[in-house]
């Protein structure tokens, strides 16, 4: 991914927060997708002209990202429901996040611009 970021013209900085939200996704579906325990999560990296597009699908339960409530981070940390904070990171890490069911697959897209 690293060659074709560079080939774009992403900077190693935003190619090292997409890792950081690629990574995060990935390990909510390991924790969360699959309930009877064994699963697949599919990626394909493509180039959009400056844009650098990571899409990560897996046939889990239906979770769309992009439509959970952000945390209410300005409270006390004792005053919060657990959770969600990984989902926040994520969508600031990159410029673009999508979300779409095809099917039986959830279909996560994540996009940086140089």
């Amino acid at each position: 991914m690293t060659g074709l970021a560079a080939d774009v013209g992403v900077p190693g900085e935003k190619v090292a927060r997409l890792d950081l939200a690629i990574e995060e996704w990935a390990t909510n579906v390991c924790r969360y997708a699959y309930p009877g325990g064994n699963g697949s999560v599919w990626v394909a990296v493509r180039r959009e002209g400056p844009t650098l597009v990571v899409e990560l699908s897996d046939e889990g339960s239906p979770f769309d990202p992009t439509a959970a409530a952000e945390p209410d981070v300005s409270m006390p940390l004792s005053e919060r429901s657990p959770g969600g904070l990984g989902l926040l990171l994520m969508r600031r890490m990159v410029d673009e996040v999508s979300y779409r069911r095809d099917g039986h697959r959830n279909v996560v897209t994540f996009a940086v611009r140089s």
